[in-house]
């Protein structure tokens, strides 16, 4: 009996020292520099998936379910299902897609990463050449696997205004 009591309380005390260790970590200031690599370097895959137009693997970047949201230009917030079929929709009818993320920053607050970034893109579709600027959020949850893409902004980019990578 005392030794079950005995290692009870071990394994409490470790338990309540982790809760400790985790209370303390200063998630507002703390840089997260290894979150901060893992994010960039996904953000870069993403859109060399989509450049190779790969849509089930893009899917794989999202964690799609019941709290994925997106905005997009000001219509309403669409849900996973609408946000996968637009993807769809879009790499499918367009070639030659061409990205540039500028004043891209990564914001870790532990298990949670937000992504702003100016994106400067350029498709064909059909024979037309178009070329879009887009104020971009993209929120990531740290799963057991990597991080997942939970939300997506893409709002028109008032290009009257210089990005802070061009000043």
């Amino acid at each position: 009996m005392k030794r079950t009591f005995g290692l009870s309380l071990v394994i409490g005390l470790i338990l309540l020292l982790q809760g400790c260790n985790q209370a303390q970590r200063d998630i507002i200031n703390e840089p997260f520099h290894e979150a901060q690599a893992e994010v960039t370097e996904i953000l870069e895959e993403i859109y060399k998936t989509a450049q190779a137009k790969d849509l089930d693997k893009l899917s794989s970047y999202h964690l799609y379910g019941p709290k994925f949201t997106d905005f997009k230009s000001g219509q309403p917030r669409a849900d996973a299902e609408r946000n996968k079929q637009s993807e769809r929709e879009f790499f499918t009818r367009i070639s030659d897609f061409e990205y540039d993320l500028r004043d891209l920053n990564v914001s870790v607050f532990g298990d949670v990463a937000i992504a702003t970034f100016h994106g400067h893109f350029q498709v064909t579709m059909g024979e037309e050449n178009l070329s879009f600027q887009r104020q971009s959020t993209l929120v990531f949850v740290k799963t057991d696997d990597s991080w997942k893409i939970v939300h997506e902004h893409f709002s028109p980019l008032d290009t009257s205004q210089p990005d802070q990578s061009d000043q």
